[in-house]
């Protein structure tokens, strides 16, 4: 139960950066093709995201979060990836069905209105991961968060994708290769 009890800070805090940090309000497709390593040495991870976005690790809630640049002046919600790294206060072991209706839980009780669309397994790299698409609202906008965790014995990484949900197809490749350049540091 302390797990849950530290995932569910986490989740919440990555809602207040998502809508913080925010989304986009245009339809064209992105398709980026460069990207730049991060190294977070300190929480044994490395992530690539796209040329052009900016970073700010010294952000308190989340170890980084790549904000993408303003597409016009009318952009007052740009899209953003995080990454959260937390000691776990013990070793995850079981396998992610385990831990999904317990994170939804909390997800739900600390955001009343969220929905969640779906949830994933899928691989990164070597690790077992979880997806779950959450779709919520601010400011009469509709967001998508796309959170993926991550759990190596005691460390736990959460990357969390926001934008408006609308446009979550035009930056789904995008995604696609943030997530999958995702590696624990050994």
């Amino acid at each position: 139960m302390k797990l849950f009890r530290h995932l569910r800070i986490l989740i919440q805090c990555f809602f207040v950066m998502g809508f913080l940090l925010g989304c986009s309000q245009t339809n064209k497709p992105i398709e980026t093709t460069e990207f730049i390593k991060y190294e977070d040495k300190s929480n044994n991870f490395a992530i690539s995201y796209p040329k052009g976005w900016s970073f700010d690790s010294k952000q308190k809630d989340v170890s980084v979060v790549f904000n993408s640049p303003k597409e016009n002046d009318q952009d007052a919600i740009t899209e953003s990836i995080s990454v959260k790294a937390i000691i776990l206060p013990f070793e995850a072991t079981a396998p992610w069905e385990n831990y999904k209706d317990g994170i939804i839980e909390m997800i739900k009780k600390g955001s009343p209105g969220i929905e969640v669309q779906n949830t994933t397994k899928l691989k990164i790299n070597e690790y077992e991961a979880m997806q779950i698409l959450l779709k919520g609202k601010y400011n009469n906008e509709d967001l998508a968060f796309q959170m993926t965790y991550v759990i190596k014995g005691k460390m736990g990484y959460i990357i969390n994708f926001t934008s408006l949900y609308d446009d979550l197809e035009k930056y789904a490749s995008t995604i696609e290769k943030v997530t999958n350049s995702f590696e624990i540091l050994e």
